[in-house]
Parts: C-alpha cells; sequence; structure tokens
C-alpha cells in the first residue's frame, strides 16, 4: 500500500513481512445462495513471520502485550515471537486514521488453533495435472493427492504430528483499573447489549441468544478410549453412562466434559433487577399501619390452626 492507504505506527520485526491479504477486502462464497447473510468485508492487520524447521522440532514462546486505550492513552499491541518482535501496532495510528477503530476493549478469549489454507501457502505451489481443488491423504484418486507436497502424507499418516501447547499464561496489572476480567464488564456489558440486540447474534433456529454451559449429556461411546470428546474427556474427567451420554465428574463441565469449571474472582455484571429500569416500589404505608396489618395476619393464622385442632371434638355436655 502506498503513503495514506494504511495505518500509521506499524512496526515490523526481524524476517517479517506486511500481510495485505485481507485490508479491504470484499469475501463472498462460491455459490452462497444468501451472500446477502454471508458476504462482508475484512479490514484485518497483520504480519506473516517466516518459520523455519526449528519452529516445528522444539518449544518456542509465543506472548502478547495489549495495552488497552483510556480517555488519555490510545493503547498498542505487540507481538512476539521468543522473545523477538513481530508486529507492533499503535493505537494512535489506528485512531488517526478516521475510520472510527482502536485498539479493543472488547472481552476477549483466547482460541488456540493452526490454520491451513491455500492463501497461506498451501500447497506452495500447485503441480501440473492437478486441479488442487480437494484434498485427502486418505484416499487413492490421485485428484485429491497431487495437491500435497512430497512427504506430507505420509507425515500426517505414519508419523502422529501433534500440535502440543505446554502452557497459556494470562498476566493483568492489578494496578490499572482499565484491565479486567471477565465476559461482560462496566465498560462493555455484553450480556446486555446482546440481549438488547438478540437478532443480530441468533440463527433462525435459535430461541435466545445466550446459552447456558452444558454439563454433561453430550452424545458419548461407552467404548472409546482416550481423552476426547466419545470419551467423556478421559476416566479423570467424566464417565459414559449406560445411557451413552456423558456425566461429568466434579471439576469439569461442558457437554463433553472437557472443559475444567472456572470463574472470576470478580463478578462484574450481577443480575438485573427492577431498581436497573428505574422502578423504586411505593413508599407510602405509615409504619403503625403496616405493624397492624402483621398483628392482624398473626391473629387471623392463630384463629385458623385452632380452629382445624378443635374440628372432630364433640362438646362435654
Amino acid at each position: 500500500p502506498g503513503p495514506g492507504q494504511w495505518y500509521d505506527g506499524l512496526t515490523g520485526g526481524d524476517n517479517t513481512s506486511l500481510n495485505i491479504g485481507f485490508y479491504g477486502s470484499y469475501n463472498h462464497f462460491v455459490g452462497d445462495p444468501h451472500p446477502e447473510k454471508s458476504d462482508y468485508w475484512s479490514d484485518a492487520i497483520s504480519f506473516n513471520r517466516q518459520l523455519d524447521e526449528r519452529h516445528f522440532n522444539s518449544s518456542h514462546t509465543y506472548r502478547l502485550e495489549w495495552d488497552v486505550p483510556t480517555d488519555e492513552k490510545d493503547g498498542y499491541l505487540h507481538w512476539f515471537l521468543d522473545g523477538k518482535l513481530v508486529l507492533a501496532i499503535n493505537g494512535t495510528g489506528i485512531r488517526n486514521a478516521g475510520t472510527g477503530s482502536e485498539i479493543s476493549t472488547e472481552p476477549s478469549y483466547i482460541l488456540m488453533n493452526t490454520a491451513v489454507s491455500s492463501q497461506w501457502g498451501f500447497p506452495l505451489e500447485c503441480p501440473d495435472n492437478c486441479k488442487c481443488k480437494e484434498y485427502d491423504c486418505h484416499s487413492n484418486d490421485y485428484a485429491l493427492r497431487c495437491g500435497f507436497s512430497d512427504g506430507f502424507c505420509q507425515m500426517m499418516l505414519e508419523e502422529n504430528p501433534k500440535y502440543k501447547i505446554h502452557y497459556v499464561r494470562v498476566w493483568q496489572n492489578p494496578d490499572l483499573e482499565e484491565q479486567k476480567v471477565g465476559c461482560s464488564t462496566p465498560e462493555r456489558p455484553t450480556r446486555r447489549y446482546i440481549e438488547a440486540h438478540e437478532k443480530l447474534y441468533k440463527t433462525e433456529h435459535d430461541v435466545r441468544p445466550l446459552k447456558p454451559v452444558a454439563t454433561g449429556r453430550g452424545i458419548c461411546n461407552p467404548r472409546a478410549q482416550g481423552n476426547g470428546r466419545e470419551a467423556c474427556g478421559g476416566s479423570e474427567r467424566g464417565t459414559c453412562t449406560q445411557g451413552n451420554v456423558c456425566e461429568c465428574k466434579k471439576g469439569w463441565t461442558g457437554p463433553y466434559c472437557l472443559a475444567s469449571v472456572g470463574y472470576d474472582d470478580i463478578l462484574w455484571d450481577e443480575p438485573d433487577t427492577l431498581y436497573d429500569v428505574g422502578f423504586v416500589p411505593p413508599n407510602f404505608f405509615p409504619k403503625g399501619l403496616m405493624i397492624g396489618f402483621g398483628i392482624l395476619l398473626f391473629v387471623f393464622f392463630v384463629s385458623l390452626n385452632l380452629k382445624r385442632s378443635m374440628e372432630g371434638w364433640s362438646p362435654i355436655p
């Protein structure tokens, strides 16, 4: 991009390059019968970091520093790989672009995944006489295997590659008021916003946008081994009942007992009450009247119990 066509304040690290694949891109899904519901514009900022054999044969540390904007500062995002900078985004450059964007202050969660896509170097180059439209290492059809790089299917089928994560740590500065843990904070009341705009967060099959976390009841296989979904997370997390549904053990939750029970130390989003909508109950009864009314109720219940206790007895002549 030329001057004025990108955000200022972007700093790339060693062996990185600007990724413009999603800058101002209109995304359309071929064959989609309802493009008006699925098509969208994307405006994403990212840098590509070249990886080599070392990154797949040993452990590495990935770090993100996220400073949220306030009235006094614009915040920033800094990514690191093994302590070396990959990308730094200055929030002032985002704000000065005039698009209304800013460094996010939305409550977020961490998603650990691997992305394999034809837009991310897979395959590196499509061979001759190969359409590279479908991929299946388990197939004997040349059209489904020709798009893979040499040795890829052998690695996937014989070497049992794994994506291992040793730990995930989240650290926040307790002295900074803007740093909070929770899905719905006072600055970003996510739950109330979703409930007030239900149509934006529901499909045509949803009854409500926010659903409670299910504990167990996922379909399982009593003969399954390991710690996957069919085995309800393994013997330490859950068991598969005779009805073929998961039953979670203490400390585990989710339909398949795969998530540990967690909580926030501070509950920022208290349940709604009538006071939240400005309702104040009437306060026009004098205290004396309330006390007298209470005494009448007491006498009434005592008389009622006494009457019941006398039923069935005959007076003495």
